[in-house]
């Protein structure tokens, strides 16, 4: 077995019967890499606690690890804190912590934990440093930047360490750096860039540091070459994970020319995420991006006010919402992404209703390519909306998070206790899903764009919520896959409509209802007397001309009756 200097895990519970997922969680890999570059073992390993335990008896039983390092977020507190204390108690290995909620950990915490030291914000050179202390016996814990450490029963934090300015000098994330080997040839995470100037009230990243730096356009696709030689499949799907990937135009477009040139040898498409009032400002960026291959994008759009953008400090208004969201549309992005926060700034039952006016608008005017996720607001450390929750007009019930894992509020306001707020969850996302599906059955929603929505191979893992709506539809699915498959087609596609074949993609005994004797019903659509014939010789077997024969009417009054059974998605045309 071999042997770990260090042991990074970023572990989870299973919570609410849900496989952690850290698809895009980079930092305890970044660490293995940068302390694999500076000559110790190091690996990573992401998943749930009970696996995570499984891997602490097995290589720290054997004395195969020398030093364990745990990833703390908001939902991970507890864990942590068992994970250290279990492994003070059974191994008696030096354990460090680090993660966004580090900066929140008191002395509670170390008490419970027993761990050895918290890493608060960047950890590469703070981590390198423990590393020495704990491992080579190198330096004191004190003169260590960054780090908070309880000593003889009192809470000490240090000053705290310059932010890395050089991002290039950095190594690349690799397979040594993953504890079991990873399947990663489909998809690769990294970010291109590190800090957030726009101090977002409710934002963990903008607190964090404001000082935005960048790695180089060469360092960056050097990286996307060497996963593409290496890893490359049928297709490939980066995701570039920066909260600011759009703050600068040129550097953009740079990236996306490299990017549009690799396309001319691999199938590559990725995901980033983009300011609203930046891509307002530039929208050229917007297509650099679309003809460069990005098919999912994230907008931090939060709210449908401008009353309650202004107090998050988003910089950015309803208008210009609806402006990047058409424009990411029209420029062929084929998946747009964005939350609406319920229970946050000034949160009332009318802020409430001007959100869901304005979600439903949005989803209008995407034409198929808008997802909104409904959330509660998160006090996340160090925000301003945390530490001054009454400048916001709420008040934060559980701040340690015990009494939620994402499904219920952590606050409530002066009228809206936190039921009141889960309800409104759940009817929002409700409403949402029901809009999705009835655009879809009122053909609100271009065809050509819900045939991108099939997924080019059957192992892809991301479904957009739009297609999986469809999937749920039996009678959308079909008749759309039909479509995508080129086995048929909408009656406006086809010349000759005469001669075309009607086939239905519904089976009949499922979705028909006899009414009386001379009346049928199927998707709240009634037939009457020969109509009924029509619709029973929907089989593909016959031309229009044909079942107009058989009938005996007119191909005009036929095709009325076709045109009343298409419309709801029951029939396409063969042209066999």
């Amino acid at each position: 077995m071999q042997e770990l200097d260090i042991l990074f895990l970023n572990l989870h519970r299973r919570y609410l019967n849900t496989a952690p997922n850290h698809g895009g969680f980079l930092g305890i890999y970044l660490l293995s890499a940068f302390l694999r570059k500076e000559g110790y073992e190091a690996k990573g390993f992401s998943g749930s606690l009970e696996t995570g335990l499984q891997n602490i008896d097995k290589f720290c039983s054997n004395s195969n690890v020398s030093m364990i390092g745990l990833y703390c977020d908001f939902d991970n507190i507890t864990e942590n804190i068992f994970i250290s204390h279990y492994v003070k108690e059974n191994f008696n290995l030096p354990v460090i912590v680090g993660g966004p909620q580090a900066t929140a950990l008191e002395k509670d915490f170390f008490e419970k934990s027993k761990c050895d030291a918290v890493v608060r914000y960047e950890g590469e050179l703070t981590v390198l440093e423990l590393a020495n202390f704990f491992l080579e016996g190198i330096g004191r814990l004190e003169n260590i930047l960054g780090i908070t450490y309880l000593k003889n029963g009192i809470l000490e934090k240090n000053l705290e360490r310059p932010v890395i300015k050089n991002l290039d000098a950095l190594p690349f994330i690799d397979q040594n750096c993953y504890l079991n080997e990873q399947d990663i040839y489909r998809g690769l995470s990294l970010m291109t860039g590190r800090g957030c100037p726009f101090q977002c009230a409710f934002c963990h990243e903008g607190a964090h540091t404001r000082q935005v730096r960048f790695r180089s356009v060469e360092n960056v696709l050097e990286e996307i070459d060497i996963y593409l030689e290496k890893y490359y499949g049928q297709d490939s799907y980066i995701l570039f994970n920066d909260d600011t990937f759009t703050l600068n135009t040129e550097r953009v477009k740079k990236i996306c020319d490299g990017l549009a040139e690799r396309r001319k040898k691999y199938d590559l498409s990725f995901f980033c995420e983009g300011h609203i009032h930046t891509l307002y400002k530039n929208p050229e960026m917007i297509q650099y991006l679309a003809n460069a291959g990005c098919i999912r994008i994230q907008l931090g759009i939060e709210a449908g006010t401008e009353k309650i953008l202004k107090a998050y400090g988003k910089h950015s208004t309803p208008e210009e919402i609806f402006e990047v969201v058409r424009l990411c549309r029209d420029a062929g992005i084929q998946e747009i992404f964005g939350n609406i926060i319920l229970g946050g700034a000034n949160f009332t039952r009318e802020v409430y209703e001007a959100d869901k006016k304005f979600v439903h608008d949005l989803i209008l005017e995407s034409q198929g390519t808008l997802e909104i996720g409904v959330v509660s607001f998160w006090p996340l450390a160090e925000t301003p909306m945390t530490r001054c929750p009454d400048k916001f007009n709420i008040k934060i019930c559980d701040s340690d998070f015990i009494t939620s894992v994402g499904d219920f509020p952590q606050v409530e306001t002066e009228k809206l206790d936190r039921f009141t707020i889960a309800q409104m969850e759940e009817e929002l996302q409700r409403e949402i899903l029901n809009q999705m599906v009835e655009m879809i059955e009122n053909w609100q929603v271009p065809t050509e764009r819900i045939v991108k929505w099939f997924p080019k191979h059957r192992d892809t893992r991301h479904y957009s919520m739009w297609y999986v709506k469809l999937l749920e539809n039996e009678i959308l699915h079909s008749y759309y896959e039909m479509i995508k498959l080129g086995e048929g087609f909408h009656s406006n596609q086809i010349t000759d409509l005469v001669s075309a074949h009607p086939l239905r993609v519904a089976i009949l005994y499922k979705y028909l209802k006899k009414i009386d004797d001379s009346t049928v019903e199927i998707c709240g659509e009634k037939f009457f007397g020969k109509e009924i014939e029509i619709l029973l010789l929907t089989t593909g077997k016959l031309s229009v001309e044909e079942i107009s024969n058989k009938v005996d009417l007119k191909i005009s009054d036929v095709l009325e009756v076709l045109n009343r059974i298409e419309n709801k998605h029951l029939i396409v045309y063969s042209l066999h």
